[in-house]
């Protein structure tokens, strides 16, 4: 404010000279002007006078002002320049949050940076993957602003991340590379919070362990499916190109003939399209859809469905999954109608009991049929309204009697509630997972503008035919490159057979716990953790998922950990933590060009996690990584 101030003096003084000096000139004009080099000189008197005085009186208010004024400018130099700094900043960040939409970086790291994932090629395998792609709001936790400027600029090669920057190969130049991190600066989550993650990554990581076959199988049918698909494209070349050929034909000629609706389709060509669109749904459907009512007997329904998903499991076998769930269903549903119950519900009617016992509530001695299901549904109700209600007794009041209702066969077809509606869920699953994406049932009304989801007919039509042509197109290039592309899908498939049959993801932590000597909980945590935190830099295959996964610690991005070699690297424990080399280098972080531990020299690329990770899960990460037998099934040695 004050510098302003300064400025506008300046300027009304400049202008005040300026008009003085036009005053004087005008004051002048006259008569013929002498030349200076004709005037009588002034004399001494004048001259050591009133002109000097003069000229010492503009000097020392000349220098007056400049006393008074640059020190008040000096003053307020530091806020100015701030506010240069924080406008400067701001459209930086502006800038950066532009660019990060104009590229989608969200579309793969998730909403707001939150972690996402990204189709992929697995270089192992060939087969396309869903990419576990890191999060960003919380990337400065983990590494310093010049390293997160590094991954933007060159990328992770043999990851989905791709440079971004022109010395890397990418689009964007220093200053814009500069702007995309101001900007992730600004969505960096709060510190508890990140903290917070710890113990659902730990948890979801031991899950992802104790569900691995499983995920694995579901992958082996879909690569199954990848397969199939392939082989069936001849046969479905020859249902799709010429209804796509047709629909484009209707669609072309649509502008001609009545229409009733006036959305710019005849009414012919609606009916036609629409008529297009159930062959098409038709072409590929692998069975009618089929609703079981509980309260309709429809048992022989059911195993007309399940005879029609074996069959269609010859061709499809993504839809084995479905049969599975189906069977287990009749079978855990089967009501006998001398019990009145399903086996499943029985079960958990015991647990329930179980857990009213321990909670101390009396209630029958066992639940056998629907009659003693009712008379624990009667005991726990008894208990949650007494005068001193039980605590718990009106949930478990609660789950008996939607066990009850679930496990019942009110229309006595044999096939419980639950059960009916598991097979009708899985009947729509399989017809849908057989359906090629581009395929869809349209019903264009000849009589109304916008017949489909509010969208004109107009717009739906030349949707509808758009994806038909660019199915025929696909199934097209797959005929004729179907030798080549079986090739490589069926080596996909084989190394998933081969993944699930060596399970070189699983983990014995018992085995773990023994190298580590420690508890097998423990063990466990210490397996979450790095797997949460550290295997996706340092187990092969990990990002890519559990069935691409290879021997836990077997290197990737970052060095291998097996057999001991951080005890190489890093020395045996030290029982004080700041003085344990391996310690202080999970907590630090690797510093680029710096040394670490007994032999390491830094390149930046190892994330500090100390502002992450409690100190006791730090010393837990180092024992499991020191016991050298991080799968558990292996003995524990150390490379010379």
């Amino acid at each position: 404010m004050t510098a302003n101030i300064i400025t506008v003096i300046a300027l009304v003084a400049g202008i005040t000279w300026l008009g003085m000096l036009f005053v004087s000139a005008i004051r002048n004009r006259g008569g013929e002007e002498v030349a200076p080099n004709l005037r009588p000189g002034i004399d001494d008197e004048k001259i050591e006078t009133r002109r000097l005085e003069g000229g010492q009186k503009a000097a020392i208010a000349f220098s007056a002002f400049l006393a008074i004024s640059l020190p008040l400018y000096f003053l307020t130099e530091q806020e100015r320049q701030a506010s240069f700094v924080e406008e400067f900043s701001t459209a930086s960040i502006t800038r950066g949050e532009h660019i990060v939409a104009e590229f989608a970086c969200f579309s793969c790291h998730g909403p707001e940076g939150s972690g996402g994932t990204t189709s992929y090629v697995e270089k192992r395998s060939g087969v396309t993957v869903s990419w576990a792609v890191p999060s960003l709001d919380d990337v400065f936790f983990r590494y310093e602003e010049d390293e997160v400027n590094f991954w933007v600029t060159y990328g992770r090669g043999n990851t989905p991340m791709p440079a971004w920057g022109i010395p890397g190969g990418g689009p964007l130049n220093e200053e814009q590379v500069v702007d995309v991190v101001n900007y992730l600066k600004t969505i960096q989550i709060a510190q508890d919070e990140y903290l917070g993650k710890v113990e659902p990554g730990v948890n979801t990581a031991l899950d992802t362990l104790a569900n691995a076959d499983g995920t694995v199988e579901t992958a082996i049918l879909e690569q199954s499916q990848v397969v199939a698909e392939i082989e069936a494209a001849p046969a479905d070349v020859a249902v799709v190109t010429p209804l796509a050929e047709r629909a484009r034909e209707t669609l072309d000629g649509a502008g001609t003939g009545i229409d009733t609706d006036a959305d710019g389709l005849s009414d012919a060509a609606e009916t036609e399209l629409s008529a297009i669109s159930q062959e098409a749904v038709d072409g590929f459907r692998i069975m009618e859809p089929v609703t079981l009512d509980p309260a309709v007997a429809d048992a022989e329904l059911a195993a007309d469905a399940l005879a029609a998903i074996e069959a269609a499991a010859e061709t499809d076998p993504i839809v084995r999954s479905n049969l599975a769930a189906i069977e287990t269903a009749m079978s855990d549903g089967a009501v006998d109608p001398a019990v009145g119950l399903s086996e499943a519900a029985l079960t958990t009617l015991e647990e329930t009991r179980a857990a009213a016992v321990e909670a101390g509530i009396e209630v029958p001695a066992s639940v056998d049929d629907l009659d003693g299901a009712n008379a624990l549904v009667a005991a726990l109700d008894a208990a949650a309204t007494a005068t001193e209600p039980v605590q718990g007794a009106a949930d478990l009041s609660a789950a008996a009697t939607t066990a009850i209702e679930d496990g019942s066969d009110p229309d006595g077809d044999g096939l419980s509630t639950a059960a009916e509606n598991t097979i009708t869920s899985q009947i729509d699953a399989a017809i849908s997972a057989t359906m090629p994406t581009q395929v869809a049932l349209v019903v264009l009304d000849p009589t109304n503008p916008a017949s489909v989801g509010g969208e004109p007919d107009l717009t739906t039509a030349n949707t509808m035919v758009g994806n038909l042509e660019s199915l025929a197109t696909t199934l097209t290039v797959t005929e004729q490159n179907q030798s080549a592309l079986l090739e490589a899908e069926q080596g996909g498939l084989a190394f998933l057979e081969e993944s699930l049959q060596a399970k070189r993801y699983s983990v014995d932590f018992a085995g773990v716990a023994e190298a580590m000597g420690s508890s097998e909980e423990e063990a466990q945590r210490a397996v979450g953790l790095f797997n949460s935190k550290c295997a996706r830099c340092h187990t092969a295959g990990y990002s890519a998922g559990v069935p691409y996964t290879q021997e836990a610690g077997s290197g990737g991005f970052g060095p291998a950990l097996w057999d001991g070699r951080p005890t190489v690297q890093f020395g045996e424990a030290n029982e004080d933590p700041e003085q344990d080399l391996l310690v202080q280098f999970i907590v630090r972080g690797s510093e680029a060009e710096t040394p670490y531990g007994i032999n390491g020299f830094g390149s930046g690329r190892m994330p500090a996690f100390g502002s992450a990770l409690a100190l006791e899960d730090v010393e837990l990460l180092a024992a499991y990584l020191r016991g050298g037998n991080m799968d558990g099934k292996g003995g524990t040695s150390v490379l010379p």
